[in-house]
């Protein structure tokens, strides 16, 4: 009986000593990150235009989350953001919200800084600070606000690497990790040792995808410095060369290192310095590898592409030495800055209404990456050729007669739809603009509305004098707002 007393207050004893280490561990936690002096709820609503009917648009909500950094300064994602009409923030958990402003956004990076003017709300915050440098393997935590408590799971990193952001073309470092948190990718911060090492940017099957602190911190430096020059891409694209045949094709003696390139300016930013054909060698003094990789000192083997945007910027110029001509030569290449609006099929419209315009009730679009978004699987496949491979240098865009509003004056082409226009009254149309300045002429009494040679109708003609007034009945008829957007 003694013994077994004996044994129940050692064990009891166990249990205490037990929980004042993990009292002692949880307060060393909170010294180094106060995750609720320092986390924040973030509430956005936003509008959501709908391509197919250009004029409709509703309101979303959603919720993410941000951490401060510095006075008056909240990090977070820039998913979102787009559109945003009302920014909220919460803190510590209580129902009380704090308008906020998007002070700084850089869709291509996914990178939103907030401000809160209300001094109240920055009563108790504290800043903290990113990583310098982020773990290759290990353990994770992720935080998140959640129901007016702070959730943390654990994590572990599957790997580092390069590749696109979420938002954009742009290549850069990114982190995966495996979680059992469900519903996550909405800036979540991840903690390695108590360090801030990045913040979620989307979740699929138990898996993380990370922005590691490092690329975060490269990209506000940039910000902060005069006349930031935005975030570059390298417009090229290169080919594995692990094939001996194919450089000794060249002239090049054996060596384990260089990979073909073979495009040049295929986003409309840059085709200067390199050429198709060229063995490219190094990148800055980083050698490139037969897969298209290079050595980084500090996170090993990763892909050339995110060399763009490892400490550099946009108009920043990187020596690269190439094999050209059966010899070496160094060439400069200066870094473009990406830029949607380049592209003859932009990816992406941020913060941009759709455009339109109606015409005797012929619906006209441009051709962009969120009208065809909307389609899906559905777009014709005409459409996706002129979206990836169509090169077309001498348009600066693509307009769609994407569908036709019945009325009497439009007989006969209401089944007409996705067609891409060439020109109209002999005027070649690029842009919606080009599509108003057609229409405001004509050579006699008809419009005349051509379109691609592939396409499967060569032209329609409409009636020229009694258009503006039909396009003003089809309108008040179907209750559209405006026959063009602003």
């Amino acid at each position: 009986m003694i013994k077994h007393l004996a044994l129940t207050l050692l064990c009891g004893l166990f249990v205490l000593q037990a929980a004042e280490a993990s009292s002692r561990t949880r307060t060393l936690l909170t010294a180094q990150f106060d995750s609720e002096a320092a986390l924040v709820e973030i509430e956005i609503t936003k509008t959501r235009h709908d391509y197919k009917l250009p004029w409709n648009s509703r309101n979303l909500q959603s919720r993410k989350n941000g951490i401060v950094i510095d006075d008056h300064q909240i990090l977070t994602t820039a998913d979102g953001f787009s559109g945003q009409t009302l920014c909220r923030i919460r803190k510590g958990g209580v129902t009380h919200q704090y308008t906020a402003t998007l002070k700084w956004v850089d869709y291509y990076a996914n990178i939103a800084i907030l401000d809160v003017e209300d001094p109240a709300f920055w009563e108790g915050m504290r800043p903290t600070r990113l990583a310098e440098n982020i773990p290759q393997s290990g353990e994770l935590q992720i935080l998140r606000w959640r129901k007016g408590r702070i959730e943390e799971r654990a994590a572990e990193i599957i790997r580092l690497y390069v590749g696109k952001s979420k938002m954009s073309y742009v290549h850069h470092l990114k982190l995966s990790a495996s979680t059992e948190m469900d519903g996550a990718g909405w800036a979540e911060v991840i903690l390695s040792k108590n360090e801030i090492i990045g913040l979620t940017t989307s979740s699929v099957d138990d898996k993380l995808t990370i922005l590691p602190a490092p690329f975060i911190a490269s990209v506000l430096k940039q910000r902060a410095s005069p006349n930031a020059p935005g975030i570059g891409h390298f417009d090229f694209s290169v080919m594995e060369s692990k094939n001996p045949a194919l450089l000794q094709s060249k002239g090049m003696p054996a060596t384990n290192i260089g990979v073909v390139v073979t495009k040049v300016g295929g986003r409309r930013l840059a085709a200067n310095t390199l050429k198709v054909g060229d063995v490219l060698l190094a990148i800055n003094g980083f050698e490139i590898d037969h897969d298209g990789k290079y050595i980084d000192p500090t996170y090993g083997r990763l892909s050339l592409y995110g060399l763009a945007t490892r400490n550099y910027g946009a108009g920043d110029t990187l020596p690269m030495r190439v094999w050209r001509d059966h010899q070496a030569i160094t060439v400069d290449y200066l870094l473009p800055r990406a830029q949607f609006e380049k592209d003859l099929v932009p990816d992406e419209l941020y913060d941009q209404a759709p455009e339109y315009l109606i015409a005797g009730g012929l619906l006209f679009q441009p051709i962009t990456g969120p009208y065809l978004n909307a389609y899906g699987k559905n777009k014709p496949l005409q459409l996706d050729y002129y979206s990836y491979h169509a090169e077309l240098p001498e348009r600066d865009g693509l307009v769609i007669l994407s569908s036709v509003i019945p009325d009497n004056y439009n007989h006969g082409y209401e089944g007409v739809r996705q067609l891409i226009v060439d020109r109209i009254n002999g005027q070649t149309v690029d842009t919606i603009a080009d599509v108003a300045e057609a229409l405001a002429t004509s050579k006699d009494e008809f419009h005349r509305i051509e379109f691609m040679p592939d396409q499967g109708l060569k032209h329609i003609v409409l009636d020229a004098a009694t258009m503006e007034s039909a396009t003003q009945r089809i309108i008040e008829h179907y209750n559209i707002p405006k026959a063009r957007s602003e």
